[in-house]
């Protein structure tokens, strides 16, 4: 189905609409049952850590919830390989973890105070035992890989996670790098700088059921494309859902923003107009997400497993989430000047 850029937000919802996943869902017992045990595997691995401020705001951090959307992905790309269901805990549960010490270390970077809804870890525990903390969520996700009772996925899991965290550490630095110029950067360099924090954690859950498995090569390079195209438009979007509040709740000090700042490309600035921010960015996401679906067609023709009825959801959600920002500002304008 070919679709234009003006109108992925309309072809991309009507494309997946008319699929009937509610038929498809899988057991979401199971599913909530694989969840707890994930949250337990890195509670008790992060238990066996010494005593100390780190293993407290680490504890913390953990227990404030979260969608767990990348342990969600990691079992269902598990589920898709048929894994066995230690592996698919474990991979998922290095995940989370992973996702959590970045989130530690972006909080305290971007000097955000709430997360899910409680202090950030640096608010709560103060900033050097943040940095502290996500280092041990770090090491704390290599444990549980290596606990692994197959020595071969142990390792293969481990090189995986390896792989993938630096490339999330190299993305970050990309934004709070020292720049030589002083000007700010081009909304295209916003985007590849969001896309290179942000795949990696995509990729990362999506491939363990493919590395578990030594999956031929053309699935891998199909998933990877999937990633890259739903990590951008993720990133976009949870950058436009941290504008939906009203700047004065959010105690912001914007000079002291880092040029990458979602703030910075996607809020209104005097004599600019909000709309074609909002656009710009809705349409960048919409047109990944339809990219995604399209990957999404291939891997179903290469898994003996459906893998629709588990990713074709997250597209669905995303797409939905673009389309209210994109409607909001035109009742709401008020908010973005």
């Amino acid at each position: 189905m070919t679709v234009s850029v003006l109108d992925a937000d309309v072809a991309l919802y009507v494309d997946l609409r008319s699929n009937d996943l509610s038929s498809q869902w899988v057991d979401t017992a199971i599913y909530a049952r694989e969840l707890e045990q994930v949250r337990a595997l890195m509670l008790d691995h992060l238990q066996e850590a010494i005593e100390g401020p780190a293993k407290s705001a680490s504890q913390y951090q953990i227990c404030t919830g979260g969608s767990l959307l990348r342990a969600r992905l990691a079992l269902a790309s598990c589920r898709s390989f048929k894994c066995s269901q230690q592996y698919a805990v474990a991979a998922a549960a290095c995940c989370e973890l992973i996702h959590n010490a970045s989130l530690v270390h972006d909080d305290l970077l971007d000097g955000d105070q709430l997360r899910r809804g409680q202090p950030t870890v640096w608010k709560k525990h103060g900033k050097g035992v943040a940095l502290c903390a996500g280092d041990l969520l770090l090491c704390t996700a290599f444990a549980v890989a290596a606990s692994l009772e197959d020595a071969n996925q142990s390792r293969c899991l481990t090189k995986h996670i390896a792989t993938m965290t630096g490339r999330v550490i190299v993305g970050q630095s990309v934004e709070i790098a020292p720049r030589e110029s002083i000007a700010r950067p081009r909304f295209f360099e916003y985007l590849e700088a969001a896309k290179a924090k942000t795949v990696p954690l995509i990729q990362l859950p999506l491939m363990t059921g493919a590395i578990a498995t030594n999956a031929h090569q053309p699935v891998k390079d199909i998933i990877k494309r999937f990633a890259d195209a739903v990590g951008l438009a993720y990133q976009i979007i949870d950058d436009l859902d941290d504008l939906s509040e009203p700047e004065s709740k959010l105690n912001i000090e914007f000079d002291s923003l880092h040029p990458f700042h979602a703030w910075h490309h996607h809020r209104a600035i005097e004599g600019d107009c909000p709309e074609l921010r909002i656009h710009k960015a809705t349409r960048h996401a919409l047109v990944s997400l339809q990219r995604g679906r399209y990957q999404l067609e291939l891997l179903e023709k290469q898994m003996s497993t459906p893998v629709t009825p588990t990713l074709g959801p997250l597209l669905m959600k995303l797409e939905r989430r673009a389309l209210t920002h994109r409607n909001s500002y035109r009742f709401s304008e008020g908010m973005w000047s």
